[in-house]
């Protein structure tokens, strides 16, 4: 190796030591060295722990987390209504045509977690049914393919577009390029705290609750992956199967980290979108068409009609667990992703007005998660109805994962679309899991250009990190240790984004809407000046010695008679005052 390479290496280096974020970056691994050292030491007690940990949050909290959301759309129905609905994110014309637009928020939806949850999650509500309804009676059944809808429907993606509203007000008005939740704070806490402590604690919390929602993602999803492979291939699942399929997935991750996210991801994840919507219109067309477009219209309706009941459950009297066991883990799950996804939409909204944002992000991901519910959910439903599939026996005995198959097993010509499905699985992770790290990688990264991506060894390291705990948490089996990271990690972060949404409201009550330098008011209060707090005088001798100061500029035939000049000169005094025009103009100091 030549000096001069040597040379470079060793700058890289120096450069990539520099550009570690340790408020970010420390907190996030000490909590996966602890939980990892304590899972593989005592599963059993972690186990218990972390159950512990689910219920207090869930019953204990669920009234606060759903005014959390109740309040996150009343906000978003203000936002479009009043006048700040027609500013706009920046001088510049949207990058994207509309379509385009509402079609890569639609996109986003088609990843694999929609096919668990789909398939499944109306399965737990007919079980378990709110307010004491007999368990898989008609009833029961309706209010199962409702719930689904409301936890994946405009209140579940209002957090999302409340914050993409947030910040792009930032990146694209106010020119932020380094958004964290100690620069979206600081109008709350204060440049100096932002700067301080506090703000690093908050852009800590961040770091550690996107790692959870991505471990979440993992712990949910591998059940569903491995049940295929296990289709496809035979076999049983086991820990040592499931941990090679994470394994193989944080390799693979490092790969493409390695490569870049844009040669790495871009063919795999515009691979995932056209594979996604194809099993969906091959199930559509080859399934029972009229029965799934039958079921997902009426829970549509079903959805208009009772979701604002839905808004504040907690089942206090029938006291069935539904609303704590998945609403408040969705809405939970939500906020630690939310930071994130709100910038992802944000980054691709210049331009936009926020009514159109708002109602565009709807739109779109709406469509896109609600299209995976009318057919995967609405099969489900009519294979559990029509066929004799033990579902609730196979989830006790075997897992999430193996039920889910006990009921893919009815699908048409499913030999030949398990192994499509298996596909699909993998790459969907991978992509989900890709990007995620990537954006721990830059999160951990402090002073990023705009054209400039995070070290590369950082994205390696956060991909095996990810990969270690979900394998930790496999120990402990079933899902709600994944579901439970983010539960915890929640209740903080929930605080940091309540203060992130009270700041952004409270400058534009100050500043008014601030594009390229010019205020434009939005409330009918006044917009307070740089200037409100400068002295008003009016009888000041200007001489060598002292300085005249006004609050605004006077003509000069109104002017102190000790600060008249000829109509015709052109004074400055010490840099401050200057004179010309028949005006007196004050420089600020």
């Amino acid at each position: 190796m030549s000096s001069k390479t040597k040379d470079s290496s060793a700058s890289a280096g120096k450069s990539d030591k520099k550009k570690l974020a340790p408020w970010a970056f420390w907190p996030p691994l000490i909590f996966i060295v602890i939980l990892c050292v304590w899972v593989v030491s005592s599963p059993a007690a972690a186990g218990v722990a972390l159950a512990s940990a689910f219920t207090f949050v869930t019953t204990q909290l669920a009234w606060y987390f759903q005014l959390i959301f109740l309040a996150v759309v009343a906000l978003l129905i203000f936002l479009c209504v009043s006048p700040i609905g027609k500013k706009r994110f920046g001088s510049e014309k949207p990058e994207y045509s509309k379509f385009s637009w509402i079609g890569m928020i639609f996109t986003a939806s088609a990843g694999f977690g929609m096919l668990t949850w789909t398939s499944i999650e109306w399965f737990y509500y007919a079980q378990t049914p709110t307010w004491g309804i007999e368990p898989f009676s008609a009833e029961a059944m309706e209010w199962a393919s409702l719930y689904p809808l409301f936890h994946w429907g405009p209140v579940a993606f209002g957090i999302y577009i409340l914050l993409g509203v947030v910040v792009g007000y930032l990146m694209y008005c106010k020119k932020v390029t380094d958004v964290r939740p100690s620069t979206a704070c600081t109008e709350v806490i204060g440049e100096k705290r932002a700067k301080g402590g506090l703000g690093k604690l908050f852009d800590a919390i961040f770091a550690i609750g996107l790692l959870c929602a991505v471990v979440t993602c993992v712990g949910v999803n591998v059940p569903t992956l491995f049940g295929i492979i296990s289709r496809v291939f035979g076999g049983e699942p086991s820990f040592a199967a499931e941990s090679g399929v994470i394994l193989a997935w944080s390799a693979l991750m490092a790969v493409l980290l390695y490569m870049g996210l844009k040669k790495g991801l871009k063919f795999f994840s515009d691979f995932r979108v056209w594979l996604g919507f194809g099993i969906l219109a091959f199930l559509l067309i080859f399934g029972p068409t009229a029965t799934m477009l039958n079921g997902f219209v009426d829970s549509v309706g079903m959805f208009i009609q009772y979701a604002p009941r839905l808004f504040l459950n907690t089942d206090p009297f029938a006291q069935s667990g539904t609303p704590q066991n998945w609403t408040v883990f969705y809405w939970c799950w939500y906020l630690v992703c939310a930071l994130q996804t709100a910038i992802f939409y944000a980054k691709i909204s210049r331009g936009r007005s926020v009514r159109e944002f708002i109602i565009g992000a709807l739109i779109g991901s709406v469509v896109g998660s609600w299209l995976f519910f009318m057919i995967f959910q609405s099969y489900c439903m009519n294979i559990f109805i029509s066929n004799p599939v033990d579902v609730a026996g196979v989830l006790k005995a075997s897992g999430q994962g193996a039920a889910i198959m006990s009921l893919w097993d009815y699908f048409p010509f499913i030999q030949f679309l398990y192994p499509v499905l298996m596909i699909y699985g993998f790459v969907s992770m991978q992509t989900l899991l890709n990007g995620q790290c990537y954006s721990m990688a830059m999160v951990t990264t402090k002073d990023l250009r705009e054209d400039e991506e995070p070290p590369v060894w950082m994205r390696i390291f956060w991909s095996l990190g990810i990969g270690a705990v979900s394998i930790c948490l496999l120990l402990i089996g079933g899902i709600t240790p994944a579901q439970t990271v983010s539960i915890v990690t929640a209740v903080p972060m929930s605080v940091v984004l309540i203060i992130m949404v009270v700041g952004f409201f409270k400058e534009l009550r100050r500043t008014g809407w601030v594009v390229d330098g010019k205020a434009e008011p939005v409330f009918d209060t006044p917009i307070e000046s740089e200037n409100e707090d400068a002295a008003e005088t009016d009888d000041i001798p200007v001489s060598d010695a002292a300085v005249a100061t006004v609050a605004n500029p006077l003509p000069l035939n109104e002017a102190p008679s000790a600060c008249k000049v000829s109509p015709t000169s052109a004074v400055s005094f010490n840099g401050n005052v200057s004179i010309d025009n028949n005006r007196v103009a004050v420089a600020e100091p």
